[in-house]
């Protein structure tokens, strides 16, 4: 256990946080998790030589906050020069599967926030100043949900360390490689430019644009200093933003997701000029009726994430149980708000309306990879590009 908690411990500081000699770290974590708190600290003065923050809360309330101090004494210290911040969180500390009433959970922004819907904000003048990241901790919960009832917390430890491969030395290059070849894919797609997207599977068919004046993002994010940092592990997708009035057909959930803590299965839609006219599922409907009530962008089609269906992370979650961890499983089509991160040049809401994009309040994330997905995008000049067969990347 020592051991797997320290080598966690060293991917993030090595290849999340890239932490040097004179960053500034801050460490927000709860009570549940603040021995591994202590534990990260401690390593990561080793690294910057500088004291690390452990900022304890109480949701959301600052409890305490305390330093970690190297062995160096103050005035051997390198001088600070980049601010560094984490926040460590119980993967069992989570509203899913709860009995709550759909109609006060769609009219509180923090209930909504707390069950993992909520957009950005959409403040174009934004910039990411510092390296930061979110650093979950796992729990018995959490992989009850995923193992069963029957799930010992050795099994737990197991299933954390194949995903983050951590039962190896070789974690922190692992997800290194995972990095450039991120890069490369996200690099590759915006060479294409504008382009169609077509989505096949079986059953179904999807049609969308990729919105104007829009990029790939996703994998690492790049400082303007050029430093670069890991803000979640693991890492396997890219997305791009939609026009979101040009989706035409139909598509459906490759497995079950969650919709304001209840569990949706055999989720099915129809979509008419970027907007979802009609939706069916086995369970977990008047989930999806709450949800699409909230305002009117929550039934646009607003936005396409591409990850692999054959990694381990697809293969070991199949359903993303916490509502900030598991959204890269597998490939998803997302319904309300768009990600500011795909934006270019705009600079007013006169932009962001010409590009065409959602600004929801809200946003869910429908996982629809499998086995027999295919996606193609056709370029402007009316060449396809077949971007996934078989549920795995292919350009």
């Amino acid at each position: 256990m020592e051991l797997l908690l320290k080598r966690y411990a060293q991917l993030i500081i090595k290849v999340q946080l890239k932490l040097t000699e004179g960053d500034s770290l801050s460490i927000n974590t709860e009570a549940n998790t603040m021995q591994f708190a202590r534990l990260l600290a401690r390593e990561a003065c080793l690294s910057t030589r500088q004291s690390v923050t452990i900022v304890e809360t109480n949701h959301g309330k600052v409890v305490q906050a305390y330093p970690i101090d190297p062995v160096e004494k103050e005035i051997f210290r390198p001088a600070i020069h980049t601010v560094v911040m984490c926040h460590l969180f119980d993967l069992d500390a989570n509203p899913y599967l709860v009995d709550s009433n759909l109609l006060e959970a769609t009219s509180e922004v923090g209930t909504i926030s707390k069950f993992g819907h909520l957009s950005d904000p959409v403040f174009l003048d934004r910039r990411i100043a510092v390296p930061w990241a979110n650093i979950p901790f796992p729990g018995l919960r959490w992989a009850m949900e995923l193992l069963g009832k029957a799930a010992s917390e050795e099994e737990m430890w197991k299933l954390f360390s194949s995903l983050y491969r951590l039962d190896g030395e070789w974690a922190s290059s692992f997800w290194e490689e995972q990095g450039n070849l991120l890069e490369y894919r996200k690099q590759s797609l915006n060479k294409l430019g504008h382009a169609h997207v077509n989505f096949v599977s079986d059953g179904w068919q999807l049609e969308a644009e990729i919105a104007r004046d829009t990029v790939w993002a996703g994998g690492r994010t790049v400082l303007a200093s050029k430093r670069y940092f890991l803000p979640q592990l693991p890492i396997q997708s890219l997305h791009a933003s939609l026009d979101c009035f040009t989706a035409q057909g139909s598509f459906a959930a490759s497995r079950p997701l969650y919709v304001l803590g209840t569990e949706v299965t055999g989720a099915r839609f129809t979509v008419q000029d970027g907007k979802v006219t009609d939706w069916q599922a086995d369970t977990g409907k008047p989930a999806l009726d709450a949800f699409f009530n909230i305002d009117e962008g929550a039934r646009h089609v607003s936005e396409l994430s591409l990850a692999d269906n054959d990694t381990i992370e697809s293969r070991y979650l199949q359903k993303s149980i916490h509502p900030h961890f598991g959204k890269e499983i597998t490939t998803t089509i997302i319904l309300g708000g768009f990600s500011l991160d795909t934006l270019t040049g705009q600079s007013d809401d006169e932009d962001i309306k010409k590009s065409k994009l959602c600004e929801s309040l809200v946003r869910l994330e429908i996982p629809v990879g499998d086995s027999q997905l295919a996606i193609n995008l056709t370029t402007d000049d009316g060449q396809t590009h077949e971007v996934m067969i078989d549920g795995v990347y292919n350009l």
